[in-house]
């Protein structure tokens, strides 16, 4: 149906005779007012407000439509920045908020903070949706006729164009749309009926445009044939019914239901004919001419490609050539099918040309001829082809063009040169490489990321596609009732391959969820379970797969088979490594070339910004059942451990000099290679590998959020095989580090003690560095900080990377002990030599110490080197800093007043070290906001921040001494709650959780900020 250009149901625009809407909502004297059935508008008191920004309209629009429900913020952020948020996201969603808050002027009170959410409170009618759906309910209250129609008309009239067609980009709004559009078809249906039953005349024309703007609804069919029978046109409304039928089977490939049959049988027997029918009038409804296509059978719901159907219409209107590649099982198929059947789009008449079961090239042109029922004697030639169909205006689907694509090349070109009027969309798994070929490569359809946000998995393509699929065979499936954990796996294994999830969303119909992800492991075995498939490559993944490998060279075949044991992919650098590993004796000239044959028969994924190279998780499982087949496995893993330890020592040694920006990128996108490398390693006894590996990204991971990385060491340090191994007292070093980043002071300090004593009295720098600048660390935290600058002045000696980073953790640690002279002297030495060696998370540390230099004597100037400090950091991906520097921050903001602002960020820092996992940094900051929360009056809940922060056993030392010297920032629960309430307050602390006592803290700070 074209949406484009609807401004009014052509229902509504007849008939305008008014009757008292009993249901109807005087919207015009309500005092907030939210329109989305059109552009968005918001009017507050009577006055039309501009919302401007895609944003900021996205939020309204998400939050007027969650019906006074809380709207989680995760959920936002997706929704604002559907494809790639920034990393401050929620600090910028704090501000849309904000914002949004001064559009509602003294309504701002309805915005309200829930949480982890927002909630916008509308009084009934206050939204025009939610008006119309409670018009649309009174209708089916049993209302007599004419007050329906009066109602139908009046939710009708609150459409001032397409619903939410501004919106698209965002998934979650583009699926509401078309649930306000099924309202929208249903009111048009409701009224066409409510006129009928009143025994009005003339609505033919009404329900005729009706029945072409939605062609195979049903009801609005069977409406207009009743509108024809009224009036006498028996003949017309028997051709109506006909049509209907011929559109429904050959369109959607489906039987009309048993309502048609009858309705047919009423019309004949002139049941429907009104009492004194005049002679009928002549048809003003021509029946389409007939188009030679394939009858396309209903292969699921299309979802999910409203972006690449335009595409390929807008292309095939103005270039007449395109091939839809894609791997096998993406629905390059149905979306050509669904396509070829409209017709409106791209308007041309179709036929639908199968190339599955030709078997051989020199057979193409014949199946072409004998589809399109061409007078062709002989073997006809493609410029034939094109000659016969010289004068014809005609959409050719070739369908399955992979095996036979040079034929099919010949024959596109041949009709490009032959036949101007003739568009061509193509098939592929592999680009046919024609002239004048346009490619639109169909990608997996989009899956969760994880199960966190449930409410919102129905904004996702791979999940409306699954639950559609499982409802075609268990018509109660409710996804509300599935585990969420289970359903991501699912989709997630499954790459969002439309064919992979009618497979398994059909097994929901004899068994549970949790039993479907348990038997994925057989997924590539599934049968689809319709034996009609015309197609002997489509009834199971395995065999999809199997048709588009068949098609590669043995060289190419080795390459891909020895990028299996790769879950996270590979770069350009890797795939030449593993190509020359595989030796002489596999003809792989060129990886270059190899990879671009892989790509393009879609059996590889290229991401040309990032240059890696992917395998789908079942082309992968695939590809390793190959390698077991074929006796390849084990050298196959040698081959993948050796690469991921080159490569973890390579990320590892640059990543903290010039180049860090770059090995940042690198090191997050390898780390699924690296998950899978310490598993196998562990399999095959590789201990240098599983060792390697956690060395080497040890320090990189200090300054980033990489918790997972800080796990390995402690679970390494663990590990009884690691006694007596050659590594291990740097792997107990740097399980000490992991144990202080995560807080856990106590376990760092004895982890640390324990690598001192295996490296003995004769240890080298290099073996110590670790353990000192742990026992740094925790002397620092625990206010000792003579001892903590001497040890890491000590611990800089054995370090491998030259910089002056533990020069500048000497200095703050130096300041917060009151020598400032000697703290700038460290400071100073620190610099040059963190400039010589080019790493920005040392820059951006030593900007954030030199602000802590000037914190308590000048914090107007230590603002501008804590804003550096984060710029610089953010640049470098050190989450680290930008964490320190911005809890700094707000603590400066705090001396200089400015609340609001510092409330703001110290919200957002809890809400940062909370997800991150940096409890030491988290009750830092929690002390730090207490001050805040008493200055700004709000004395028992800093006094229940301050009881729970005191208590936690990863918080760093605090006092009055300590304060003075740093911007840590030290308040006395006695002053902040009068003697008589210390006992109710203290109960109150122990009775809530730690969790509990944080969202309070967040509420009250949020409420600070305004």
């Amino acid at each position: 149906m074209n949406r484009g250009n609807r401004e009014k149901s052509p229902v509504q625009l007849r008939h305008r005779r008014r009757v008292p809407d009993p249901a109807a909502v005087d919207r015009t004297s309500l005092p907030l007012r939210v329109d989305l059935l059109g552009p968005l508008a918001l009017r507050v008191r009577g006055t039309e407000v501009d919302v401007p920004g895609v944003r900021r309209r996205t939020l309204l629009a998400l939050l007027a439509l969650a019906a006074g429900r809380v709207v989680g913020a995760d959920r936002l952020v997706d929704g604002l920045w559907p494809d790639a948020p920034p990393d401050n996201a929620v600090q910028a969603l704090y501000s849309h908020v904000s914002r949004l808050r001064g559009h509602l002027g003294p309504l701002a009170d309805r915005l309200e903070r829930h949480g982890g959410g927002y909630l916008l409170r509308l009084e009934p009618g206050e939204l025009d949706l939610d008006a119309a759906r409670r018009l649309g309910t009174a209708i089916g209250d049993g209302r007599p006729p004419v007050e329906a129609a009066a109602l139908g008309r009046a939710a009708l009239e609150l459409w001032r164009g397409p619903a939410l067609e501004e919106f698209r980009a965002v998934p979650e709004l583009e699926v509401e749309a078309v649930a306000v559009e099924e309202l929208r078809l249903r009111l048009v249906d409701d009224l066409l009926e409510a006129r009928l039953a009143t025994g009005e005349h003339g609505i033919v024309v009404d329900s005729a445009r009706a029945t072409a703007a939605a062609p195979l609804r049903e009801r609005t069919a069977l409406l207009h044939v009743r509108a024809l029978a009224a009036e006498g046109r028996t003949a017309d409304a028997m051709a109506a019914a006909q049509d209907f039928r011929r559109r429904v089977i050959e369109e959607a490939g489906l039987d009309p239901s048993p309502a048609l049959a009858e309705l047919e049988q009423q019309v004949a027997a002139g049941g429907l004919a009104p009492a004194s029918a005049a002679p009928p009038a002549a048809s003003t409804t021509p029946t389409p001419p007939s188009r030679p296509a394939r009858r396309v059978r209903s292969e699921g719901p299309l979802v999910g490609r409203r972006h690449e159907r335009a595409e390929v219409t807008r292309l095939l209107s103005t270039h007449g050539m395109v091939t839809l590649a894609g791997p096998g099982g993406v629905g390059k198929t149905r979306l050509s099918l669904d396509i070829a059947a409209d017709p409106h789009e791209p308007g041309l008449p179709a036929v639908v040309v199968d190339l599955a079961a030709v078997d051989r090239p020199e057979r193409v042109c014949q199946a072409v001829v004998t589809t399109l029922g061409l007078r062709l004697d002989g073997d006809a030639t493609a410029d034939e082809i094109a000659g016969a169909l010289s004068e014809a205006h005609l959409l050719v689907v070739l369908d399955n063009c992979e095996h036979v694509s040079d034929a099919a090349r010949r024959l596109v070109e041949a009709l490009g040169r032959g036949a101007a009027g003739v568009a061509v969309l193509a098939t592929s798994r592999a680009s046919l490489n024609a002239a004048g070929e346009y490619v639109v490569r169909l990608q997996p359809l989009s899956v969760p990321r994880d199960a966190t946000d449930p409410a919102a998995f129905d904004r996702h393509d791979a999940v409306r596609a699954f639950v559609e699929h499982a409802r075609r065979r268990r018509p109660d499936f409710d996804l509300a009732t599935a585990d969420p954990d289970d359903l991501v796996e699912v989709l997630q294994r499954l790459d969002g391959l439309p064919l992979g999830i009618e497979l398994a969303a059909r097994q929901v119909a004899v068994m549970p969820l949790r039993d479907v992800r348990e038997r994925l492991s057989r997924a590539l075995d599934l049968a689809t379970g319709r034996g009609d498939r015309d197609d002997e490559r489509q009834r199971t993944l395995r065999a999809t797969i199997d048709s588009s490998y068949c098609l590669l060279a043995p060289g190419e075949q080795a390459l891909l088979r020895a990028l299996a044991p790769f879950p996270g992919g590979a770069d350009l650098a890797t795939v030449e490594a593993v190509a020359d590993d595989l030796g002489p004796a596999v003809d792989v000239a060129d990886p270059v070339d190899a990879l671009h044959r892989l790509v393009d028969v879609s059996l590889l994924t290229a991401d040309p910004v990032s240059g890696r190279y992917r395998l789908l998780y079942t082309v992968r499982a695939f590809l390793l059942d190959e390698l077991t087949r074929l006796g390849e496995l084990e050298r196959a893993e040698e081959r993948f451990l050796d690469r991921c330890l080159t490569v973890a020592v390579d990320v590892g040694r640059r990543i903290m000099g010039p180049e860090e920006v770059a090995m940042d990128a690198h090191l997050r996108a390898e780390l699924d290679n690296f998950r899978a490398a310490r598993d196998v390693a562990r399999t095959r006894g590789r201990d240098d590998v599983l060792v390697g590996i956690t060395l080497a990204l040890e320090e990189g991971s200090i300054w980033r959020d990489l918790r997972e990385l800080w796990a390995w060491a402690l679970e390494l340090a663990d590990d009884p095989r690691l006694a007596g191994h050659e590594s291990e007292v740097e792997v107990v070093g740097a399980a000490g580090e992991a144990a202080r980043l995560v807080g856990d002071l106590d376990r760092a300090r004895t982890l640390a003690e324990r690598a001192i004593a295996l490296a003995g009295p004769d240890a080298t720098p290099a073996q110590l560095h670790r353990p000192l600048r742990v026992l740094g660390s925790v002397a620092h935290f625990r206010g000792d900080f003579a001892r903590a600058a001497e040890l890491w002045v000590r611990s800089g000696e054995g370090r491998r990377v030259v910089s002056g980073a533990w020069l500048a953790s000497a200095a703050l640690a130096t300041a917060y002990g009151g020598d400032h002279e000697r703290a700038r002297e460290l400071l100073d030495r620190a610099h040059p030599a963190i400039r010589r060696s080019g790493c920005g998370s040392h820059a951006a540390f030593a900007a954030y110490v030199e602000g802590e230099l000037r914190a308590t004597t000048s914090p107007a100037e230590a603002v501008g080197c804590y804003l550096e400090a984060i710029e610089m950091a953010r640049r470098a991906g050190t989450t680290f800093v930008v964490g320190v520097a911005s809890v700094a921050l707000a603590s400066a903001r705090t001396r200089l007043g400015d609340l609001p602002a510092a409330a703001r960020d110290f919200a957002e820092l809890l809400d940062l070290w909370q997800r991150t996992g940096h409890a030491t940094q988290l009750w830092t900051t929690a002390r730090n906001a207490a001050g805040l929360l008493a200055e700004a009056g709000r004395h028992r809940t800093a006094a229940l921040l301050l009881m729970v922060a005191d208590v936690q056993p990863g918080a760093a030392a605090v006092g009055p001494s300590i304060a003075r010297h740093s911007s840590r920032v030290y308040v006395s629960v006695d002053d902040l709650v009068p003697a008589q309430e210390l006992t109710s307050v203290r109960a109150e602390a122990d009775r809530l959780t730690a969790g509990e006592v944080l969202d309070r803290a967040r509420a009250e700070l949020m409420a600070v900020a305004g």
